[in-house]
C-alpha cells in the first residue's frame, strides 16, 4: 500500500509541470530528472557498499561523447545518446577489474582520483573538448525528425529516460540479483562462498552506475548547449551523495525524492540572495538532524513497525 502511494504521488508530481504549463516549473523539472539520474548512478554502488567519487566524471564522459559526436560529427541524436550511455559504461567495466578489487576509503579516493583526472582531460586538451571554455552550440534533441527543444517537449524526454533508468536499475536491486547485492554489502566472503563472483559482479554494477551518469550527461549537454568541465567535477558528485543522504539510501525511490528536495531547494531563498548558500546549509543541516536516515528511512521504519 505504501508503494503505491510513493508512485502516485510520483506521478503526481511528474504531471505537475504538464498541467502548470510554465516554463520555470518546466526547467527545474528537467533539472530534476538529470540530477536525479546522478544521483540513482551513485546510488547504485552504494547499494554494494562502494562509494565511488568519479560519477560526474562519468556523467561528463556522457556529455562530451554525446555533444562531439551530433556536433561535429553530425550523428544523430539517438545514436549520440546511445554512445553516451555505452561509452561510460565501457570505461567503467574495464577499469573496475582494477580498481573494483579495493575497498572502502580506498576505493573512494581511488575514483576520487579518476574523476579529478577525467575533469583535467577536459581542462588540458583543447582539442576536441574545448579546454576551459567548454564546448558551445551543442544541437538540441531530435528523434525521427522530431525536435525536442521545447521544455514540454525535452522534459518528456527526460522522464522517459529517467523511467527507463529506474526501470533497470529496479531489475538489478530486486529479486535474486538484489539478494547477491545486498550479499556483497554485508559479506563477500560468505556470498563468495557460495560460488558467486564477487568481482564481476560488482563489475556489472560499476558499469551500469557509468551508463545511467552517462545518460544524464546526454541529456543535460543538449538541454543547456553547453558544457565546461567544472560542470563534471567533484562537487557534482558530493551533490548526488547528499540527495542519497537526504531522500534514503535505503530506498530505490531515495535518489529521486532527494532530487525533488534539493535541486528546487536554493529557489526558495533566491530573494535572500547574499544569505542563499547560508540557508541552503542550515536546510541540509536540519535535514541531517532530524531525519539522520533521510526520508526513505522514515518509510522503512515504518514499514519495520508493521
Amino acid at each position: 500500500m505504501l508503494q503505491v502511494l510513493i508512485g502516485a504521488a510520483a506521478a503526481a508530481l511528474a504531471a505537475l509541470p504538464f498541467l502548470a504549463s510554465d516554463a520555470f516549473l518546466y526547467h527545474v523539472a528537467i533539472l530534476i530528472g538529470i540530477e536525479a539520474l546522478l544521483a540513482l548512478s551513485l546510488h547504485l554502488t552504494l547499494r554494494i557498499g562502494q562509494l565511488s567519487l568519479a560519477q560526474a566524471a562519468f556523467m561528463g564522459m556522457g556529455a562530451y561523447a554525446s555533444a562531439l559526436l551530433t556536433r561535429d560529427l553530425s550523428l544523430p541524436f539517438p545514436a549520440a545518446f546511445l554512445a553516451a550511455v555505452l561509452i561510460p559504461a565501457a570505461i567503467a567495466a574495464v577499469l573496475g577489474t582494477v580498481i573494483l578489487k579495493v575497498r572502502g576509503v580506498h576505493f573512494a579516493l581511488l575514483t576520487f582520483v579518476l574523476g579529478q583526472a577525467v575533469v583535467l582531460i577536459f581542462v588540458e586538451f583543447v582539442v576536441p573538448f574545448g579546454g576551459n571554455n567548454g564546448l558551445m552550440r551543442i544541437p538540441g534533441a531530435e528523434i525521427a525528425g522530431l525536435p525536442l527543444q521545447s521544455r514540454p517537449a525535452f522534459y518528456a524526454l527526460t522522464l522517459v529516460v529517467l523511467g527507463a533508468a529506474f526501470a533497470v536499475v529496479a531489475r538489478l536491486v530486486r529479486g535474486e540479483t538484489g539478494r547477491i547485492l545486498d550479499g556483497l554489502a554485508a559479506n563477500e566472503a560468505l556470498t563468495q562462498s557460495l560460488g558467486i563472483d564477487a568481482l564481476a559482479w560488482r563489475r556489472l554494477v560499476f558499469a551500469v552506475s557509468g551508463g545511467v551518469a552517462g545518460a544524464a550527461g546526454s541529456l543535460y549537454a543538449h538541454y543547456l548547449g553547453y558544457i565546461s568541465p567544472e560542470a563534471f567535477g567533484i562537487t557534482a558528485t558530493i551533490n548526488a551523495l547528499i540527495m542519497n543522504v537526504v531522500g534514503g539510501v535505503a530506498l530505490l525511490a531515495g535518489p529521486l525524492i532527494g532530487a525533488v528536495i534539493l535541486v528546487p531547494l536554493p529557489e526558495l531563498f533566491r530573494s535572500a540572495l547574499l544569505y542563499q548558500q547560508l540557508f541552503y546549509g542550515l536546510s541540509l543541516l536540519a535535514l541531517m538532524l532530524f531525519m539522520p536516515r533521510g526520508l526513505g528511512g522514515l518509510v522503512v521504519a515504518r514499514r519495520h513497525a508493521r
